[in-house]
Parts: C-alpha cells; sequence; structure tokens
C-alpha cells in the first residue's frame, strides 16, 4: 500500500470513528505557525511573510498560503492593507472581554476536569505543576511559561470536551502573547504557583464547584489588578502588543 492510500485509508477511518483529523501540509504548517505565536516566537502585529515562513518550516510557500488563510478564517491573522496578513493584535478593550471569556471556558474546563480526569491524567497534571515550580525556583520564565501551557493543556484534555478544547485553543492562541507577558510582571510567576496548587486539588477531589471558581480566578485579570499590568506593558519591550484604538 502506498503513502497516501495509506493516509486516505486513515482519513476513512477517522471519518467513520467520528474524528476530524487535518493531515495535511498546510494544515501541518497552521499548527507550526499556531505553536510560534502561542510561545511568543511570532508577535501581535508582525507581519507574516510566505516566503520567510517557507524557509522557516522548510515548505513550499502553497502550503503556507493555505495555512494563512486558515489563521485568517479563525481571526489569528489580519489583512493591513499593502503589508498583507500580519498576527492579529487586541485593543486594551478587546483583550478584556477576550480575557473574560478565556476565564469562563478554563473554568468550565476545570470543572469537567474534576468529573471526568483519569489517573493517567491526573499524573500528567502534577507533572505540570510540578515543572512549574521547579521553573519558579530556577527564575527561568521561558521554562515556567512552557509549563504553564501543560498545565492548562492538561486541564482542558481532562474535560474530554473536543468542542471546549477547540474554542479555548483558538483563544489560548490569541490572547498567549498577552499572557506570556504577565508572565514576566514582576512577582506573577511564583504567584500563579499557589493559583495552580489550589486548582489542582479541587480537581484531583474531584470538587466541580471549587476548581471552576479557582481557575477564573487565576485566569481574570480583573482580579490581579489590570492597571498595574498595562502599567507594565506599556512601559516594557511589550508595547507594541496592543493594537492602536480606533
Amino acid at each position: 500500500m502506498s503513502q497516501r492510500t495509506a493516509q486516505r485509508a486513515r482519513r476513512l477511518d477517522l471519518s467513520e470513528a467520528g474524528i476530524v483529523e487535518d493531515t495535511s501540509l498546510a494544515g501541518d504548517v497552521a499548527r507550526r505557525l499556531e505553536e510560534d505565536i502561542l510561545r511568543g516566537t511570532i508577535r501581535p502585529g508582525q507581519r507574516l511573510d510566505e516566503r520567510e515562513l517557507s524557509e522557516r518550516y522548510g515548505v513550499s510557500r502553497t502550503p503556507v498560503r493555505e495555512a494563512l488563510q486558515r489563521l485568517s478564517a479563525s481571526g489569528l491573522a489580519s489583512a493591513r492593507g499593502r503589508q498583507g496578513l500580519q498576527v492579529a493584535q487586541f485593543s486594551v478593550a478587546d483583550l478584556l472581554d477576550a480575557l473574560s471569556v478565556v476565564a469562563s471556558l478554563e473554568a468550565l474546563a476545570a470543572s469537567q476536569a474534576a468529573r471526568r480526569i483519569t489517573q493517567e491524567q491526573r499524573t500528567v497534571i502534577e507533572a505540570a505543576h510540578a515543572a512549574c515550580g521547579a521553573a519558579i525556583a530556577e527564575g527561568d520564565y521561558d521554562a515556567f511559561y512552557d509549563a504553564n501551557i501543560r498545565f492548562h493543556d492538561a486541564i482542558a484534555a481532562a474535560s474530554h470536551n473536543r468542542v471546549l478544547q477547540d474554542e479555548l485553543r483558538r483563544l489560548s492562541v490569541k490572547t498567549a502573547p498577552y499572557r506570556r507577558a504577565i508572565t514576566f510582571q514582576p512577582g506573577r510567576m511564583p504567584q500563579s504557583q499557589p493559583e495552580h496548587a489550589a486548582i489542582l486539588a479541587a480537581i484531583l477531589r474531584n470538587d466541580a464547584a471549587a476548581a471552576a471558581e479557582r481557575m477564573a480566578h487565576h485566569v481574570s485579570l480583573l482580579s490581579e489588578g489590570i492597571a498595574d499590568f498595562l502599567h507594565f506593558v506599556r512601559s516594557s519591550d511589550h508595547a507594541g502588543l496592543f493594537k492602536d484604538e480606533a
């Protein structure tokens, strides 16, 4: 059986199982772009050049072009006149609205995780939490940010809610550069660890209400002093994250 035939057979098997999986090259490029945005390698407002991206990912410009169309359709990229596509930026007001939605979705994920988590998933979340603690002890902001992503992703996975995971993923990628900037705000990294511990404890004792409440509090910037955060961002090298107000 040829590789192409095998891939087609796999897609049919997945379709019959009710699972949608994008195995195309353009889909792979789109996912890699999302990961680069998620981890701050590509920043809001940055121009998305087809030639540069094809060289970065080692593919032709055709799948890159299709991947950019997908990002544009999902709101992760936006057109800016002759400059072409760029990574989408939030205004301050839109960021606050987006983060309030993320807080609600993360709270729902934590609530469902508390009811549906498997033993294996408990181990994954505990490991991510421990990695966050190790990064804090080392003062390693980048390692903490990566471990923090794993912690939240593990909770979303433990919800066993595919629709929720898809929506949360889309919004998380859009807000990630801003949440990453929060990591570098003085005192924020060590403050996150006891918040994570409270979320983890609620999930492990299957307390859905407490898990949702703790997660909503953890994610929501409204309870963390938004004025301080905005002052920090605007006075740092993260100032370019925001779109100019209309």
